[in-house]
């Protein structure tokens, strides 16, 4: 990159710039918790039905059920059970995950006395696949989420550590958008980097996010600071207004 310091300019961009850098580790630190609790809460989920289902085989009250229809189903199926009940003859339908049934077939019903809806066979639990359905859904998201997570929040935390080493540097910067950016494949740009010394780099952007709209015009005004991996480019203006902090990827340097 070049030799990288901090020098007395008009502007001080060590602020802001660590700002950004901040709130980059922030978000990744907040996605890390929100990915954990997804996981904790999917497990939890699953817990509590089968503890829900299991509590309701020892404590319910039985009886003798006929299968009058099964309605075969993707995974599993449904039977339509009539059995009896406090003297009255009732039907409720079962989700079925194990074994082959048939109308006619004998099962023996497991029914919450306080809450006649809820019910179950010996052998089937009758989970709510929606229930199920939520906590496998958490437990995919929040364990996608969370090694992505983990590895970005490292990232950032390692961006700032060489952007305090290095300091911030002033240079002029070219973002040149990656040519499939028409096809909407969003790549992320390069970025021509000149500094004040005469000292040339060329990086790569770690997102095309907000980046391609500063490719209208060459030699925008930035600082630079770190290093190799772990570059950040603090443009003096960015959409919206303001600093503009772009994460980046040194590529080559002259």
């Amino acid at each position: 990159m070049g030799k990288v310091g901090l020098r007395e300019q008009a502007e001080d961009p060590a602020a802001p710039g660590v700002r950004r850098l901040r709130a980059g580790g922030w978000r990744w630190t907040f996605a890390l918790f929100v990915a954990v609790a997804m996981v904790v809460g999917g497990v939890a989920l699953a817990v509590l039905v089968d503890r829900a289902a299991d509590e309701l085989l020892r404590t319910g009250a039985r009886a003798d059920g006929t299968i009058e229809a099964v309605h075969e189903l993707r995974n599993g199926s449904l039977l339509d059970i009539r059995y009896p009940l406090a003297g009255r003859s009732r039907t409720t339908t079962i989700q079925a995950n194990s074994g082959r049934y048939a109308a006619g077939d004998h099962v023996t019903v497991v029914v919450d006395p306080a809450r006649p809806a809820r019910v179950r066979t010996v052998e089937e639990p009758n989970e709510d696949p929606r229930v199920l359905a939520a906590a496998v859904a958490l437990l995919v998201v929040g364990g996608v989420t969370l090694p992505i997570a983990v590895l970005r929040r490292i990232r950032w935390a390692k961006r700032l550590a060489a952007a305090r080493r290095t300091g911030w540097c002033p240079a002029v910067v070219t973002v040149v958008p990656d040519r499939r950016l028409a096809a909407k494949n969003h790549h992320a740009p390069d970025l021509e980097i000149r500094y004040d010394d005469g000292t040339t780099a060329t990086a790569r952007g770690a997102h095309a996010f907000g980046v391609a709209a500063l490719g209208d015009r060459p030699r925008r005004p930035a600082w630079v600071a770190g290093y190799g991996p772990n570059l950040s480019v603090l443009f003096r203006e960015g959409p919206g207004g303001g600093p503009f902090l772009v994460p980046a990827t040194e590529r080559a340097s002259r």
